[in-house]
């Protein structure tokens, strides 16, 4: 936007105009640096959400097969293979989380009707 089709800036000096200019460039940094840091801790808030899940389901896998706690790796990953090339094992895993994805959605629709009657429990 030009000086004369802005009344705002029509009246500055050009020297109040680089110091408007150079303040906007100093917020803009700001802006960029906290967008950074608040893509990094978004990362580090992922990686450890995953790294937690990771570990829950480990312990249910060696809580439902404890003998797997003394096999090697290579030995695990034989067996999830196995596990997973079996259609029987395919089916009950997509049938448990289409059930999850009903709850959830219930649970979800159930929240919204409560708020819409102003229901706060």
């Amino acid at each position: 936007m030009s000086r004369a089709k802005n009344p705002k800036y029509e009246s500055m000096s050009p020297e109040e105009l680089k110091a408007n200019m150079e303040k906007s460039r100093q917020e803009l940094e700001v802006a960029i640096h906290n967008k950074n840091l608040l893509e990094q801790r978004k990362k580090l808030v992922e990686r450890r959400e995953r790294s937690h899940r990771l570990i829950v389901k480990g312990a249910e896998f060696e809580k439902a097969f404890p003998l797997s706690r003394d096999l090697e790796q290579e030995d695990v990953q034989n067996i999830m293979n196995q596990l997973q090339n079996n259609s029987y094992n395919k089916s009950i895993v997509r049938q448990t989380y289409i059930s999850a994805s009903q709850k959830d959605r219930q649970q979800i629709a159930e929240a919204v009707k409560k708020t819409e009657k102003g229901d706060d429990s």
